[in-house]
């Protein structure tokens, strides 16, 4: 009977063990902006070498997130709180800019896809995208979160189109 019951005991601590053992610990979460709260998208050092003064650029650190909120003064933020706003770059685009370029590559702006969209005029933009799609397009380079600008530039010419 003594055996039986450490036998249970053993029995039960493994059972305990396994099962901790196959439980998942909740995902960290990425940081967010310390303005506004949204959640940022990382960007890669090489972007950020490209926009962000070498004085700053070793502040915010290896490690860094884009605030795509339009109304957000921050631009870029590390893990750690740090903050890269709006008046510290030399060139700030859409949508942190509302009348600044949405396609850097190419000096298309906001505006012109906005008037093309209300004019029923998809040629311009129909072009701009194919030019965004090819080898010409440096987004990593001269965008501030490193991406195409092709998903804002079609979401903004949709909602506009469809609301004249």
């Amino acid at each position: 009977m003594a055996e039986e019951a450490k036998l249970d005991a053993s029995h039960e601590g493994v059972q305990s063990t396994m099962s901790r053992a196959f439980m998942r610990e909740p995902d960290a979460e990425e940081p967010r902006c310390p303005v506004c709260a949204s959640s940022g998208e990382v960007v890669s050092s090489r972007t950020l070498d490209v926009h962000v003064p070498p004085p700053l650029r070793s502040e915010l650190g290896s490690a860094a997130y884009y605030c795509a909120s339009p109304g957000c003064p921050t631009i870029y933020y590390s893990p750690w709180g740090f903050q890269i706003r709006i008046g510290q770059l030399a060139n700030v685009h859409f949508p942190k800019d509302p009348d600044g370029l949405i396609c850097p590559c190419f000096g298309f702006r906001a505006a012109d896809v906005v008037s093309d969209a209300r004019d029923g005029r998809k040629d311009r933009v129909r072009d701009l995208l194919e030019r965004a799609r090819g080898s010409e397009a440096r987004c990593w380079e001269r965008c501030l979160d490193g991406r195409s600008c092709v998903p804002q530039i079609m979401r903004l010419f949709r909602d506009r189109f469809e609301a004249r």
